[in-house]
Protein backbone atom coordinates (compact mmCIF):
# COMPACT_ATOMS: atom_id res chain seq x y z
CA UNK A 1 0.00 0.00 0.00
CA UNK A 2 1.23 3.37 -0.92
CA UNK A 3 1.47 5.60 2.23
CA UNK A 4 2.73 9.16 0.98
CA UNK A 5 -0.18 11.21 0.65
CA UNK A 6 1.01 13.30 -2.38
CA UNK A 7 1.40 10.35 -4.15
CA UNK A 8 -1.83 8.49 -3.51
CA UNK A 9 -3.63 11.68 -4.45
CA UNK A 10 -1.28 11.65 -7.63
CA UNK A 11 -2.04 7.75 -8.28
CA UNK A 12 -6.08 8.52 -7.83
CA UNK A 13 -5.99 11.47 -10.01
CA UNK A 14 -4.52 8.94 -12.80
CA UNK A 15 -7.44 6.31 -12.09
CA UNK A 16 -10.21 8.77 -11.98
CA UNK A 17 -9.04 10.22 -15.72
CA UNK A 18 -8.33 6.28 -16.78
CA UNK A 19 -11.68 5.91 -15.67
CA UNK A 20 -13.20 9.05 -17.37
CA UNK A 21 -11.57 8.09 -20.87
CA UNK A 22 -13.29 4.74 -20.85
CA UNK A 23 -16.14 6.15 -20.53
CA UNK A 24 -15.36 8.58 -22.88
CA UNK A 25 -14.35 5.78 -25.34
CA UNK A 26 -17.66 3.59 -24.59
CA UNK A 27 -19.74 6.63 -25.68
CA UNK A 28 -18.03 7.36 -28.73
CA UNK A 29 -17.73 3.66 -29.69
CA UNK A 30 -21.60 3.66 -30.45
CA UNK A 31 -21.86 0.13 -28.05
CA UNK A 32 -18.42 -1.21 -29.25
CA UNK A 33 -16.15 -3.03 -27.00
CA UNK A 34 -13.05 -3.02 -28.57
CA UNK A 35 -12.80 1.08 -28.12
CA UNK A 36 -12.97 1.35 -24.56
CA UNK A 37 -11.20 -2.40 -23.61
CA UNK A 38 -8.53 -0.63 -25.88
CA UNK A 39 -8.62 2.70 -23.68
CA UNK A 40 -9.03 0.73 -20.22
CA UNK A 41 -5.82 -0.63 -21.12
CA UNK A 42 -3.82 1.51 -22.28
CA UNK A 43 -4.63 3.84 -19.27
CA UNK A 44 -3.66 0.45 -17.03
CA UNK A 45 -0.41 0.31 -19.19
CA UNK A 46 0.64 3.80 -17.51
CA UNK A 47 -0.96 3.47 -14.26
CA UNK A 48 0.16 -0.04 -12.83
CA UNK A 49 3.82 0.84 -13.77
CA UNK A 50 3.28 3.52 -12.15
CA UNK A 51 1.69 1.99 -8.57
CA UNK A 52 4.70 -1.01 -8.69
CA UNK A 53 7.34 2.39 -8.89
CA UNK A 54 5.35 4.22 -6.02
CA UNK A 55 5.71 0.83 -3.72
CA UNK A 56 9.37 0.24 -4.60
CA UNK A 57 10.26 4.07 -4.91
CA UNK A 58 8.82 4.73 -1.51
CA UNK A 59 8.80 1.92 0.89
CA UNK A 60 11.49 2.81 2.98
CA UNK A 61 11.35 6.66 4.90
CA UNK A 62 14.01 8.55 6.98
CA UNK A 63 16.86 6.46 5.22
CA UNK A 64 19.87 8.06 3.67
CA UNK A 65 19.79 10.09 0.56
CA UNK A 66 21.65 7.60 -1.37
CA UNK A 67 19.33 4.86 -0.47
CA UNK A 68 16.44 6.90 -1.70
CA UNK A 69 17.93 7.59 -4.55
CA UNK A 70 19.35 4.17 -5.19
CA UNK A 71 15.22 3.11 -4.44
CA UNK A 72 14.04 5.74 -7.34
CA UNK A 73 16.67 4.53 -9.63
CA UNK A 74 15.31 0.58 -9.29
CA UNK A 75 11.81 1.80 -9.38
CA UNK A 76 12.32 3.64 -12.83
CA UNK A 77 14.06 0.51 -14.09
CA UNK A 78 11.62 -1.83 -13.15
CA UNK A 79 8.84 0.80 -14.30
CA UNK A 80 10.19 1.04 -17.57
CA UNK A 81 10.25 -2.67 -17.84
CA UNK A 82 6.79 -3.29 -16.74
CA UNK A 83 5.46 -0.69 -19.31
CA UNK A 84 7.58 -2.10 -22.41
CA UNK A 85 6.23 -5.50 -21.05
CA UNK A 86 2.40 -4.21 -21.01
CA UNK A 87 2.64 -2.50 -24.84
CA UNK A 88 4.11 -5.54 -25.96
CA UNK A 89 1.60 -7.93 -23.93
CA UNK A 90 -1.25 -5.54 -25.16
CA UNK A 91 -0.44 -5.39 -28.84
CA UNK A 92 0.52 -9.13 -28.93
CA UNK A 93 -2.93 -10.40 -27.50
CA UNK A 94 -5.28 -8.03 -27.99
CA UNK A 95 -6.38 -8.29 -32.00
CA UNK A 96 -8.90 -5.97 -32.26
CA UNK A 97 -7.41 -3.27 -30.02
CA UNK A 98 -8.19 0.20 -31.19
CA UNK A 99 -5.16 1.80 -31.58
CA UNK A 100 -6.59 5.21 -31.26
CA UNK A 101 -8.50 4.21 -28.13
CA UNK A 102 -5.24 2.92 -26.40
CA UNK A 103 -3.12 5.67 -26.61
CA UNK A 104 -6.08 7.67 -25.34
CA UNK A 105 -5.73 5.75 -22.46
CA UNK A 106 -2.13 5.88 -21.85
CA UNK A 107 -2.29 9.82 -22.48
CA UNK A 108 -5.00 10.35 -19.86
CA UNK A 109 -3.10 8.40 -17.55
CA UNK A 110 -0.18 10.45 -18.02
CA UNK A 111 -1.61 13.67 -18.26
CA UNK A 112 -3.21 12.62 -14.49
CA UNK A 113 0.16 12.55 -13.13
CA UNK A 114 1.18 15.88 -13.94
CA UNK A 115 -2.40 17.28 -13.18
CA UNK A 116 -2.01 15.60 -10.23
CA UNK A 117 1.18 17.34 -9.23
CA UNK A 118 -0.34 20.64 -9.96
CA UNK A 119 -3.36 20.48 -7.33
CA UNK A 120 -3.16 19.96 -3.82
Amino acid sequence: MVVNPEVKRVLKVQAALVVAATLLGSLLAGGALNVPMSVLLGGLTALLPAVVYARIAYARRHVPPAVLIKAHFMAEGVKFGLTVLMFGAVWGFFKDLSVVGYFGGFVAAIAGYWVGLLIK
